[in-house]
């Protein structure tokens, strides 16, 4: 009797973990994804290169799978309505003249055209923050 419970047993897990009831999806959906936790941290910096100002995020968990992920941001720009990050390993980083000191953007993790996580911040609000990389002009976003 107990070699067929345990032939039972072997063969209900192993037909767990070849259905994919776990994971990533075979096609690469998020539909029958494990939630992951996309939290993220932003800082700015005032003109990097000359005119331009740097916008930096990174999750927080460094785990996050970030294969088909992108980040926005939204409002608060000149002559445009939002913009997308480059991303450069862990980090996903844009350099730009056409931010506004003024007012709330929205910056959000994606995956295709859904939104995962968003928030709102404000450029100009100056937060407690380390000094990144040695630049001596930093400006720390304030999640609201």
């Amino acid at each position: 009797m107990t070699i067929l419970g345990t032939t039972f047993a072997v063969f209900f897990s192993l037909l767990q973990v070849v259905s994919g009831e776990s994971g990533y999806a075979q096609n690469g959906d998020l539909e029958d994804a494990e939630l992951d936790d996309y939290s993220f941290s932003c800082y700015s910096q005032l003109e990097v290169n000359g005119s331009q100002h740097s916008l930096t995020c990174a999750f927080e968990d460094p785990d996050v799978n970030t294969t088909n992920l992108e980040f926005e941001i939204c409002g608060a720009l000149v002559e445009v309505r939002c913009l997308n990050f480059r991303k450069l390993q862990e980090i996903y980083l844009i350099k730009t003249k056409k931010f506004l000191l003024i007012g709330n953007s929205k910056i959000c993790v994606k995956a295709g055209e859904k939104s995962l996580n968003c928030k709102n911040i404000n450029l100009a609000t100056i937060g407690v923050c380390l000094s990144f990389f040695g630049y001596l002009k930093t400006l720390c976003l304030e999640i609201l």
